[in-house]
């Protein structure tokens, strides 16, 4: 067995001390700088991040979300990546790397989730357009946790959908909405789901959970 650090894609949510942003607009934040890097024309053969993006890119696609704020967060701006706005939330996706050798304006973010406002649950499946990921209420995860579980809906969309549908998606500007359903609707949703996550248990829960499902509307 190696005994290499594992590779990540890390994210990180800007959470000011005054007027944070939501869980869900973070969670769509989070997904959409994750597709926002991958196809980054700096991703692509023969890009600068290629090679880093392509090594960690497999089956496995773990993440980190991270917290930052104030100075920190501006210093984190200069890491290799890429910072995206949805719905309020800032949240910034870095070029994949080792874990261990992670910048250090990124290792000194918190992994530990600030506090935030409890999502509210919707027993209504949305009227809305584009892409539609649903996180499972069957259990409790950090909202750092639910963002990353989020992201890996999307990039599975993304990459795995029909590509006339992601075309359209992309040049829509890429709408994702995300719910946080009760468990009546969880079970509706994933009759219609196309992708469904199952997580590796690195963290918080255990190894296999369907922690999040996603679907073109």
């Amino acid at each position: 067995m190696s005994d290499e650090s594992p590779r990540a894609l890390q994210l990180a949510a800007r959470v000011e001390k005054t007027d944070p942003p939501s869980v869900s607009a973070i969670c769509a934040a989070a997904g959409l700088a994750t597709v926002e890097l991958l196809a980054d024309e700096r991703s692509q053969a023969g890009g600068a991040w290629h090679e880093a993006v392509s090594a960690w890119n497999g089956a496995r696609i773990r993440k980190i979300v991270r917290r930052g704020r104030g100075a920190a967060w501006q210093k984190a701006q200069e890491p290799d990546g890429v910072t995206v706005t949805r719905d309020g939330a800032e949240v910034r996706a870095f070029v994949p790397g080792r874990l261990d050798e992670a910048p250090k304006a990124l290792a000194k973010l918190q992994i530990q989730s600030t506090e935030l406002e409890p999502v509210e649950r919707v027993d209504r499946s949305p009227d809305a357009a584009g892409l539609i990921v649903a996180v499972t209420p069957l259990v409790e995860m950090s909202w750092g946790k639910q963002a990353a579980q989020c992201a890996h809906a999307v990039q599975w969309a993304w990459m795995r959908s029909d590509p006339a549908v992601v075309s359209a998606w992309d040049g829509a500007g890429r709408p994702i909405t995300i719910v946080h359903p009760t468990e009546r609707l969880w079970n509706e949703l994933h009759q219609r789901s196309t992708i469904q996550i199952h997580d590796g248990g690195y963290t918080e829960i255990p190894a296999g959970t369907n922690t999040a499902i996603a679907m073109w509307s």
